[in-house]
This record gives structure tokens, C-alpha cells and sequence, in this order.
């Protein structure tokens, strides 16, 4: 048996820093690809939380057959025995949990492979896409019961991933950078701490630390999907920060429309956003999408974009709207199931395969 630790000859996914343990997983999607032909597969892995227990997933020829829980210390975990090693397999490792800042105590260090036989990289993909978002992004919801309702990570999914399944679709390499809760200016409770620019830039996902070396993979598109935990920020209470006293408040008019001013806030956040994402990847296609969750504050941030694009003379920035969920389409705790992540990514694959060609 083999204990692999040269990163060479595989392809890493997603920002993962490479470490003197190993790979240190910390987005969703973040993981390893690469070609195995052998007898026998396996990890060496450590784990750590307090609330939020990553869990990892096995897919062998894009065949999801593992799914499992990183346990607390460093474990060997045997995943495939028995193969022909005359037959070349894909085999693909991710972290299906997002990155818990909330947690502390929650990691996971991919330290080596572990293997009887040989292993090559996967070849070079066509594209590079990013996507970046919320709890959606993150695939909450993709597992579980469809009346689930616990805030558990064992219902987070990087598998029928609708940004998965669009990078499939275009021969595309990844990268999810995500958050549940989170949004552009405000998180679902109104917090101002919680939006996806303030960590958009960090290899880590910690808040205002710009350290993601952007020109080592350069994407060909970026696609934006945030605004849902801003419009829902409209319906909930104030937050209050408990440092310095001080309310945030997304609000609404006496009629039930939003306050125009507010309104007036996100768009001007998503112009900011999409600044410092155009800075940050200068080639790529920026496509701001919304709608798996109704149509809400769409008409408003699509206006953000055409204002952005007005103002810049950015021509490769452009919004589109996505297929709403039905009842039909919903995974557990009320997000979008694999159905609805589906629909979503044929609209999203079929507008990127226009603007890449």
C-alpha cells in the first residue's frame, strides 16, 4: 500500500490550501479528482468540530456511491476494495459541507491517499466556472426528508449540485464559494456581518481577509446567486449589534413594498460586488442569476446590473433570471431539491454555453 502525499499528480479542487498535513477542505465542493487503476482505494483524514460535523463524498466514473461523516482525529477509511486494475476509474472526493466560521472547531485536512495501484491527474476542462451564493450554492437541502427541518450539515449536498451539473455540462472545472444565511448586504436576520463580499476574497472564508491568489486559476465565468437572504431580511426582525448597540433593518412600507431606499442599499451593494468581482477575475463572464426561490427582489437587482454595466461599459456582466421552485422541486428544510437544481442548471448551462462559444 501506497500513502500518497505528492498532490502532483491529482487535480484539486476548489480554493484548498495544500499544507504540511495535507489538503485543508474548506469550502463545498473542495476536494480531489484523478484516474485510478489499482486494487484497493483509501484516505487518511482528520476531522474536528463542535456543531457542524463535515461530511465527505465518494464518486466513482460520476457515480455517487459515498456518502459519510468525517470523524474527530485522523482515521484511515478503506473506500474501495476489490477493483480490476486493469480498468481506469474517475474518482472524485469532495467536502459537501460549506465552510463553518461559525464553528471553529470544524476542519477537515485531506492528509493523504492510500492505495494499492497507480494514479494520474484528470485532464484539463474546457472552462473554469465559480459560482458563488448562499445556502442554495451550498446545497442545503439536497438530502434529507422533504419536511426535514433540522439545521444539520448531513443535508448539505454537493451531489445534483445545480452548479455541479452546469460545470458537467460545459467541461468545466468549479469552485462553489458559498454560505447559508448569507446575502449581499444583509444575512436573513438583518446581520451585516454575513454577506458574501466580506469573505469572497479569503481562501479561509474569514470575514475581510483578502488572501485568494486569484491569478492562479483564472475563471471564465463567475456566476453570482445571492439576493434570496436579502429580500427575506425584509420580513424579519431587526439585528441588533451586541458590540456596539446598533440596529439593522432591511424594511418594509405600510403597504408591504419595500422601502425605497432600501431597495436602494442592495443594488447598490450588488454594483460594489460586482466591481470587486470583475477586479478580481478580469476575463470572465459575470452572470448575476435569481429566482429558485421566487421572484422577490429580482426586477430590482437586475436594474443593479444593467446600472452597473451602464456605468462601467462592462459588457460581459449580465443578469438571468432562474426557473422558480415547485412543490415538486424542493429538497428538505424548504430549499430547492435535486429537481429544481436540475432545471435550474440546464437554464444556467444553456445561457453560459451562448456567452462562451
Amino acid at each position: 500500500m501506497v500513502a500518497n502525499e505528492n498532490w502532483e499528480n491529482v487535480r484539486i479542487l476548489g480554493r484548498t490550501p495544500v499544507t504540511d498535513t495535507g489538503l485543508d477542505l474548506i469550502w463545498s465542493g473542495s476536494g480531489v479528482e484523478f484516474i485510478f487503476r489499482g486494487l484497493e482505494l483509501g484516505i487518511k483524514i482528520t476531522g474536528g468540530d463542535s456543531v457542524y460535523q463535515p461530511w465527505i463524498s465518494l464518486l466513482v466514473d460520476g457515480a455517487w456511491i459515498m456518502h459519510m461523516p468525517v470523524q474527530e482525529g485522523t482515521n484511515k477509511v478503506m473506500m474501495l476494495k476489490g477493483l480490476d486494475p486493469s480498468i481506469a476509474h474517475n474518482i472524485r472526493i469532495v467536502k459537501d459541507t460549506q465552510a463553518m466560521p461559525d464553528d471553529k472547531d470544524s476542519f477537515v485536512i485531506l492528509n493523504s491517499l492510500v492505495y494499492e495501484g497507480e494514479i494520474s491527474k484528470t485532464p484539463d476542462y474546457r472552462y473554469r466556472i465559480e459560482f458563488v451564493g448562499d445556502s442554495i450554492t451550498s446545497g442545503e437541502g439536497l438530502l434529507g426528508a422533504h419536511d426535514a427541518m433540522d439545521w444539520i450539515s448531513p443535508y448539505f449536498s454537493v451531489e445534483n449540485h445545480y452548479g455541479v451539473m452546469t460545470a458537467a455540462s460545459l467541461n468545466a472545472e468549479y469552485r462553489l464559494i458559498s454560505q447559508s444565511g448569507w446575502g449581499t448586504v444583509s444575512a436573513w436576520d438583518n446581520n451585516p456581518y454575513c454577506t458574501l463580499p466580506l469573505v469572497y476574497e479569503s481562501t479561509r472564508c474569514e470575514r475581510g481577509v483578502c488572501d485568494n491568489d486569484f491569478s492562479c486559476w483564472s475563471a471564465d465565468a463567475v456566476v453570482i446567486n445571492l439576493g434570496t437572504n436579502d429580500e427575506g431580511s425584509f420580513h424579519t426582525p431587526e439585528f441588533i449589534d451586541p458590540a456596539t448597540g446598533e440596529s439593522y433593518k432591511l424594511g418594509l412600507l405600510d403597504d408591504g413594498s419595500y422601502k425605497p431606499e432600501d431597495i436602494r442599499k442592495v443594488q447598490e451593494g450588488v454594483i460594489s460586488f460586482l466591481k470587486t468581482l470583475r477586479k478580481d477575475n478580469p476575463k470572465a463572464q459575470l452572470v448575476w442569476v435569481y429566482g429558485m426561490l421566487g421572484a422577490g427582489i429580482g426586477e430590482y437587482i437586475k436594474k443593479a446590473v444593467e446600472e452597473y454595466v451602464s456605468a462601467t461599459g462592462d459588457k460581459k456582466a449580465s443578469y438571468l433570471a432562474l426557473p422558480d421552485t415547485k412543490e415538486d422541486g424542493f429538497g428538505s428544510r424548504q430549499h430547492p431539491g435535486p429537481v429544481s437544481h436540475k432545471n435550474t442548471s440546464e437554464v444556467i448551462s444553456a445561457y453560459l454555453k451562448q456567452l462562451l462559444k
